[in-house]
């Protein structure tokens, strides 16, 4: 089964992406929503609970720090997982029933495989505008803990993912594309409201330096066990 990991911030969409989940069937065993700002959470108490009703969901708040940082939440997430495979869903995406279908085929075949799967492409649900989606990634968990998952030296929008799947292929995990994904469109101020810089191209530059500089010497490990550590947290009693 696959544990789902979604790191949230002021996204109202993520009860459309749970229930969408939900409708898909049996492939979940758990689905984590790591959110960084509890005065105003992407799902009320009560969506929580009649959510769990339904399927196992952990709610878990990042609290003491300033602007919301994906790879911390998801590296927060993976402390709450227990299924053999994890899958990295953006807040406001609806991955087709298929992804799951042929991934598992695949792992029905040759169990292992080494392989992280992403979406051949992501359509806007505004435009019908195709588009990468690195950003969703469905993988053993024992390969995301070997690289050390994210790396929380990313600050604000962009390279993160990037990064994560340059570290899985230094370990022979190769990136898989298969079917498609629908993205809940919103404007570049909601993409970059929560975070220290409102320039999504200041933002994607300077992560994007520090790739560079990350993989001229082939840098393995993210930032998983530091942030596990060090980041506080609290965990919604639903």
């Amino acid at each position: 089964m696959i544990d789902v990991i979604i790191p949230a911030t002021n996204k109202k969409e993520v009860d459309k992406v749970v229930s969408h989940f939900i409708a898909l069937g049996d492939f979940f065993g758990k689905i984590i929503i790591v959110d960084f700002d509890k005065s105003s959470p992407s799902l009320t108490q009560k969506q929580v609970e009649a959510f769990n009703q339904k399927i196992s969901l952990s709610y878990i708040f990042v609290t003491e720090q300033t602007y919301f940082n994906k790879s911390i939440a998801i590296n927060i997430g993976y402390e709450y997982v227990t299924n053999e495979h994890v899958l990295i869903c953006d807040a406001d995406v609806l991955l087709d029933k298929t992804f799951f279908e042929l991934a598992f085929e695949v792992w029905s075949t040759n169990r292992d495989t080494r392989c992280v799967f992403s979406p051949e492409y992501v359509i806007e649900s505004d435009n019908g505008e195709i588009r990468k989606g690195p950003g969703i990634c469905l993988l053993k968990s024992s390969h995301y803990k070997k690289v050390a998952g994210y790396s929380s030296e990313y600050i604000g929008w962009g390279m993160e993912d990037v990064d994560f799947l340059q570290r899985l292929e230094y370990i022979g995990v190769a990136p898989q594309k298969i079917a498609h994904a629908i993205h809940l469109s919103h404007s570049d101020e909601v993409r970059t409201r929560n975070y220290h810089c409102d320039s999504v191209s200041q933002m994607r530059m300077e992560n994007r330096q520090l790739f560079s500089k990350k993989h001229e010497v082939k840098n393995q490990y993210g930032t998983l066990f530091d942030d596990v550590k060090h980041v506080s947290r609290e965990v919604c009693l639903c």
